[in-house]
């Protein structure tokens, strides 16, 4: 049975869920999908279930920080995840981090579907998409104890129609104003589609992402590999590099100038450099 709570027209994204939820508002689609997976109608919420708004009023992003938009400007989507292996057993725990970077390569994708010739989204490790090196998308995932077990939350925002006076911070931008023309329900359409066979592809694989070939696929749409870094470690360190390259285990590899072995981050934030 096909679930859905809304009051658009939703009619090209509702057929790629288990259940599609559209918020007029909410705080944070994240912690609304967390809530109601933890509680006792936790059962009634199956794998790729969705909960979607363009009015996300609290959002949050990787390290607290906030993620906010004007209302109608934004789409904000959470996806349920139950990720099993052909076998019906549970994913090995390691290979749970790497959902936010194939959503990233799903938004990739669909950001792309939509986008003029000329432009083009990226991949920023660990969690972004960049259009021109500005950011139009970010993506977090949260672990989550259900009645049925372990599940995942990612949640990602899409900044859509915000003009260059209403986006947030200078390194940001939005689809509108990259030239994409699209509707939300279009756009969501695209990343579920993408999502879902991502997914698809990587419990297939029992969670070997190297055997999936997804690993060369974030590599070759991720937009930090080849560039100078700042890396902000969780130690307070700030050690600038070259990322040369992302390992199996989703961590950045940064080959350092007086360094004869690269840092292997897995953990922090990165700033792309511009070399003067």
């Amino acid at each position: 049975m096909k679930w859905q709570t809304v009051l658009m027209d939703l009619s090209l994204s509702t057929p790629l869920t288990s259940r599609l939820m559209w918020l007029d508002e909410v705080g944070s689609t994240n912690s609304d999908l967390v809530a109601r997976v933890s509680s006792e109608e936790g059962s009634s919420w199956p794998d790729f279930s969705v909960i979607a708004t363009d009015n996300q009023v609290a959002g949050k992003g990787r390290l607290g920080r906030d993620w906010s938009a004007p209302a109608g400007a934004s789409l904000a989507v959470s996806v349920l995840l139950r990720p099993q292996t052909p076998a019906g057993r549970p994913l090995p725990p390691e290979s749970l981090g790497w959902f936010g970077l194939l959503a990233g390569l799903a938004l990739t994708r669909a950001c792309n579907s939509v986008l003029p010739t000329g432009k083009k989204a990226m991949i920023k490790w660990p969690n972004d998409v960049l259009i021109s090196g500005r950011k139009v998308c970010g993506v977090l995932s949260e672990l989550v104890t259900t009645p049925d077990g372990m599940a995942l939350v990612v949640g990602t925002g899409v900044n859509i129609a915000l003009a260059e006076d209403q986006l947030p911070v200078p390194t940001a931008t939005s689809l509108a104003i990259e030239g994409a023309h699209t509707s939300l329900d279009e756009l969501l359409a695209a990343y579920l589609t993408e999502f879902s066979r991502i997914t698809k592809v990587f419990v297939s694989a029992a969670g070997n992402v190297r055997n999936s070939g997804l690993l060369d696929q974030i590599r070759d749409e991720c937009d930090t590999i080849g560039r100078s870094v700042r890396v902000e470690l969780p130690s307070g360190e700030n050690p600038v590099g070259t990322a040369i390259g992302i390992n199996e285990e989703g961590s950045l590899v940064v080959e350092m100038a007086n360094c004869a072995e690269p840092l292997v981050v897995s953990a922090g934030d990165v700033t792309h450099l511009r070399v003067i």
